[in-house]
């Protein structure tokens, strides 16, 4: 009953989230370019690979060793916190260099404007201080506080965006500007609250031990991040440098609905975690096969979301979205394939990360974005961009099966629940 009260609580408010922007595609097919479309997008795809950089994937840590009795919990918090502004800061300046070089130093015209790699690294960095605020939420089952957060940044950042997109014709600085505003109010937002509930403050020490610990659970974690996100954003850089700015626009588009899945999928993740290792944690046989069981009805439900989100796709195109976007149509089935099987990975890759196997798991994450590159580049020169979503499906579908054979040999499930203790 926890778990699925969580599960329909994250659900829901995730649902809304996403749903608030997900309005705003056919605003935006609209009255954006395609050209300006694929800024946007790209700009989405820095924010996805510089997370794990940006603080070198710390606030990770939280959500496991929350669970670690030896954890003083208040004090490893604010060690995590202190880490995440000292790395986040460096990271930021890093970026103004680049930039800088980019724009100076090169001549040629690039394919996007350099000043999106500083504003995409501030965007990640106070993105990175509100995460700590909601894994707190997140791991204590505080639903409700989680997706008010949520959903109110979604929901100005969104109007905002409107009111600069179609009052005033900003074109993608009219998208990408409220994103970057509100993250940094509710980066503030969120120091403040954590300060008042008493999770950082002056008089709480900060513990070297506890950040060593972090690190060595959440290094592993930054090549982990970065290989998934290079399955998951690389085919649009190769698109944009192979098909232009304009196909990747046309890609964004078909990709975000595609998505969809992913929504679903992130949402039942996120409750599921906290339920997973606390399950784990008790070790009965009777627990071990509840968790199984709901393993089989969760890949169940992802074939079953495959099939309806792809006969509704058309309908989706012919009334919600601009005419010069709807050749991506046939994109969307790839990219619900790839993110159903995406979902099966995360339920598998748990098991590896509640036995604190993160070295193991970023080794297999980046071999298989290796394999990604190579399928991207043959299958985009190919097929076009409808090669991009066909190298992201089969690029999740083969790391789900590594995880999963890794996991068979290492943690002991009873799969067949059939067979008795």
């Amino acid at each position: 009953m926890k778990l699925a009260k969580n599960i329909s609580f994250f659900t829901f408010f995730n649902l809304l989230n996403a749903a608030i922007p997900f309005l705003l595609l056919p605003v935006l097919t609209v009255y954006l370019s395609k050209a300006d479309y694929g800024i946007i997008d790209i700009f989405n795809s820095l924010n996805m690979l510089f997370t794990p950089l940006v603080a070198l994937s710390v606030v990770n840590s939280i959500s496991r060793f929350y669970f670690e009795e030896s954890i003083r919990l208040p004090v490893f918090v604010k060690t995590i916190f202190r880490a995440t502004v000292k790395y986040g800061i460096i990271f930021v300046l890093l970026s103004i260099l680049i930039s800088g070089v980019l724009l100076f130093v090169i001549k040629t015209e690039l394919a996007f404007p350099p000043v999106l790699l500083v504003i995409s690294a501030l965007f990640v960095f106070f993105s990175q201080i509100s995460e700590v605020l909601l894994t707190l939420w997140r791991v204590s089952f505080k639903t409700v506080y989680y997706g008010i957060f949520r959903v109110s940044k979604t929901f100005i950042d969104v109007a905002l965006s409107i009111y600069l997109v179609v009052s005033l014709g900003y074109g993608w600085i009219g998208r990408i500007g409220p994103q970057i505003f509100v993250m940094i109010i509710f980066g503030f937002v969120a120091i403040y609250y954590l300060k008042k509930i008493g999770y950082i403050g002056k008089k709480l020490e900060y513990d070297h031990t506890y950040l060593r610990r972090a690190l060595s659970y959440s290094l592993p974690l930054i090549f982990h991040s970065i290989g998934g996100y290079v399955i998951a954003v690389s085919d649009r850089f190769f698109v944009l440098f192979i098909e232009g700015a304009e196909s990747t626009g046309i890609y964004a588009v078909a990709y975000q609905i595609g998505m969809v899945i992913g929504l679903f999928q992130n949402s039942f993740n996120q409750a599921w975690v906290p339920f997973f290792f606390e399950s784990l944690n008790k070790g009965s046989y009777k627990t071990k096969r509840k968790i199984v069981f709901i393993t089989y009805l969760y890949g169940f439900g992802m074939i079953l979301m495959i099939l309806i989100i792809s006969a509704l796709t058309p309908l989706f195109y012919d009334y919600f979205i601009g005419r010069e976007f709807r050749s991506g149509a046939s994109i969307v089935f790839w990219v619900l394939l790839g993110y159903a099987f995406n979902g099966m990975y995360k339920m598998i890759v748990n098991y590896l990360f509640y036995l604190k196997k993160t070295k193991v798991v970023a080794k297999l994450t980046i071999g298989v974005a290796l394999v990604n590159m190579i399928l991207n580049y043959y299958l985009i020169l190919e097929n076009g961009i409808l090669g991009a979503a066909q190298a992201t499906a089969i690029s999740f579908l083969l790391l789900f099966i590594i995880i999963l054979i890794k996991v068979l040999k290492v943690y002991k499930m009873p799969w067949n629940l059939r067979v008795g203790e």
